[in-house]
């Protein structure tokens, strides 16, 4: 193939006619850098700027988005916590609830235990203290428990076997301030007998004194 080059000046004209760019970094020493052979600090520093910036923000990112599911692995935590507890106090309440109603009945069971007994013992305090020759015809209360205090009627053979009936009421540990309100003779049928009328009141012994015994000996 030939080539035939029609310009009128050849190969030194059309060098020439090349265009050339203007370099941007002619004016901060650019000419100074390509004349060195070193890269011009601007270029590196608009690529390193935002390639370090770049690594801070995922690093923040990162341990903020660890942070954040700390948090919440602490929140879920705290909220499973908050229910047991929740359930723990109802719990606590409700079986405080039945404590107390416990209490209440078992109170009220002491109290009817309590006084169960008082009758029982001061009727069997005033028959033991009966002398021969004397019998009851009533007892009735004169004040309800716990300050309980009754009258007592009867008749006796003589003045002698009321005195000795009074004597005993005051020995009793279970009987107390044995008064005697009054006496008088009176016909029945054949015989002349002894009316009497008594106040006793009933005393709790010390438990020093009370001494159990088992129903049941071994």
């Amino acid at each position: 193939m030939i080539e035939v080059n029609l310009h009128p000046h050849g190969a030194k004209a059309r060098r020439r006619a090349t265009l050339r760019l203007p370099s941007f970094g002619g004016g901060f020493g650019g000419g100074r850098g390509r004349r060195s052979g070193g890269r011009d600090p601007w270029i590196t520093a608009a690529i390193g700027v935002p390639l370090v910036a770049f690594l801070v923000v995922g690093a923040m990112w990162y341990s903020q988005r660890a942070e954040a599911r700390g948090l919440e692995d602490q929140v879920q935590e705290a909220l499973g916590d908050s229910a047991r507890l929740a359930d723990l106090r109802q719990l606590s309440d409700s079986l405080s609830q039945r404590d107390r109603v416990i209490q209440e009945r078992v109170g009220h069971v002491a109290d009817l235990d309590g006084d169960r007994f008082v009758w029982p013992h001061l009727l069997d305090e005033v028959s033991r203290a009966l002398p021969d020759y004397t019998w009851i015809t009533t007892i009735e209360s004169l004040s309800p428990l716990p300050g309980l205090s009754v009258r007592i009627r009867g008749m006796a053979a003589n003045p002698v076997a009321i005195t000795a009936f009074i004597r005993n009421l005051s020995e009793s540990l279970y009987v107390g301030d044995v008064q005697l309100a009054g006496s008088q003779q009176v016909q029945m049928e054949r015989f002349t007998v002894q009316s009497f009328e008594l106040s006793v009141a009933y005393a709790e012994p010390p438990d020093s004194v009370v001494r159990m015994v088992p129903i049941v000996q071994r």
